[in-house]
């Protein structure tokens, strides 16, 4: 199984869009409120703003199952209607609309972050689309259309040929003005000699050549007419041509799809208020914004030269928590980790570790426990302050192998270096993260609180119906559990852990 970053995306486009046609009378009402209260103001955004929404009622009953042919379709329709404006008039509509969505929604009570996020993910990639309208769309049936309709060349039309099941060829699509008797029914050779001798018998076969040419996954037939001595030559070059661009427009997709992600899982582990929410979101972001099904995120002390479990998301949190190594059960780790060494304050980007087969590099009964075949070590490392904080392992679920695309291996580095600048922000300046909190219970976190507003044990006595000696026990219990020498500490611990 291949990952591809494109999968997961492509998934928040949808729930986005999902979203947007589950609530579209409540939507499509406060464009037009909107759309009124301007045309009142006579504002000059009023009736780009009118097609625009237009433009959106227009796709409301298009399910969002090519993404690139809906946001070619969109912007076709955005350019018909609202062709004339700057971009700055177009950020302007799509904002506008995207705040009306946003407070649509959250009236019907949709308050997640990520829902609001999908719809937000929607309205960008729909800007981004409109406002590469002008740049060419790499299309191989529209570049030979427009290779056949171009009048300098002396080429009638060209087929593009298929492959039946019985071996033979079958003209799957014509470009160009071919005759009537080869397009009113199926054109079938069980050769290509065979197929072009049907072709000729056709037609006028006078000064005309019918030209093969393999190219990629296609088979082409050229109908020439006249001097086409330099009819395959110049195709070969044009085609190749048209193969650099469209690799070089892939590559800029695919760089521009790792951005979309890390930003995305930016948005999410920013909201973190605490060391625990770091934590929590960096685990269940990498799997979020990632084709990932399990993530177990691991604390690197390089006091101790060590790796602990800190969180686990889609597997046993227990079970992860519990896991303790020193690196020396972990040799291709710490070769790993001695070769980032080396390198000093030079390093920027710690590129992650994939491995095929888990049993080659991880203790035999971790891959039997969580059935571990192929995994991603994500090394969590903040470029801020050069320092290695810990790693998340990442797989495809039990027993499951996988390979890595180039921008899903890009993406896993990017996030590694987003989660480890907000755990060194949320970890207060330590330069190891420590042991998570032990558990609280209830009665602790209420003396706790209590505590930390200033009451002294009489009081916190008093307010929870319970003797001094009690409370005297609690807090005992909670600075042994939370390894403080006095109260001061426990409170300062807790708040910056999120406990109070």
């Amino acid at each position: 199984m291949d990952l591809r970053l494109s999968i997961r995306l492509e998934a928040i486009l949808k729930e986005g869009w999902e979203m947007i046609r589950k609530h579209r009378d409540d939507i499509f009402s406060a464009w037009l409120d909107k759309c009124v209260e301007l045309e009142d103001k006579q504002h000059a955004a009023a009736h780009p703003l009118r097609l625009a929404v237009d433009v959106f009622s227009s796709q409301w009953l298009d399910p969002m199952n090519d993404i690139d042919e809906w946001l070619a379709s969109f912007r076709r329709e955005w350019e018909k209607r609202n062709g004339e404006l700057s971009p700055n008039q177009f950020t302007s509509i799509l904002s506008m609309m995207e705040n009306a969505v946003h407070e649509a929604i959250q009236s019907d009570g949709v308050v997640e972050f990520r829902v609001h996020q999908a719809v937000q993910y929607v309205f960008s990639k729909l800007l981004e689309s409109v406002n590469a309208s002008g740049c060419p769309e790499f299309d191989f049936e529209q570049f030979l259309s427009q290779i056949v309709s171009s009048k300098q060349l002396p080429i009638a039309w060209i087929a593009q040929l298929a492959r039946t099941a019985d071996g033979g060829f079958i003209v799957a699509k014509w470009h160009g003005s071919a005759a009537d008797a080869l397009t009113e029914e199926p054109m079938y050779g069980e050769t290509i000699f065979a197929l072009c001798e049907r072709i000729l018998s056709c037609i006028d076969a006078s000064g005309t050549r019918l030209i093969p040419l393999p190219w990629g996954g296609d088979l082409l037939l050229v109908c020439a007419e006249g001097e086409d001595r330099l009819v395959t030559p110049f195709l070969l070059h044009t085609l190749e041509q048209f193969h650099a661009a469209r690799k070089a427009a892939i590559r800029t997709k695919e760089q521009q799809l790792w951005k979309d992600a890390v930003l995305l899982f930016d948005q999410w582990i920013m909201r973190a208020k605490s060391l625990n929410e770091a934590i929590e979101y960096i685990s269940t972001g990498f799997v979020a914004y990632l084709p990932f099904e399990r993530c177990a995120l691991f604390a690197y002390s390089s006091t101790h030269e060590s790796g602990f479990g800190l969180y686990g998301y889609q597997l046993d949190n227990h079970d992860i928590k519990s896991i303790h190594e020193h690196i020396d059960s972990l040799p291709f780790i710490k070769q790993y980790i001695q070769r980032l060494q080396l390198l000093g304050r030079q390093m920027t980007n710690v590129p992650p570790i994939y491995v095929r087969h888990a049993a080659q590099g991880l203790p035999m009964k971790y891959v039997k426990q969580f059935q571990l075949e192929s995994i991603v070590i994500a090394p969590i490392y903040a470029p801020s302050e050069n320092r290695l904080i810990g790693a998340a392992i990442l797989d495809c679920g039990p027993k499951t192998s996988f390979q890595l695309s180039n921008d899903l291996y890009t993406a896993v580095m990017k996030f590694g270096q987003s989660a480890g600048e907000i755990l060194a922000k949320c970890s207060g300046g330590r330069s190891d993260l420590v042991q998570p909190t032990p558990h609280l219970s209830p009665r602790e976190i209420e003396v706790l609180k209590l505590v930390a507003e200033g009451a002294s044990t009489y009081e916190a006595a008093k307010r929870l119906h319970l003797s001094e000696y009690t409370v005297r026990d609690y807090v005992s219990a909670i600075l042994q559990k939370m390894n403080a020498k006095n109260r001061t500490e426990a409170i300062v611990k807790a708040i910056r852990d999120g406990i109070i």
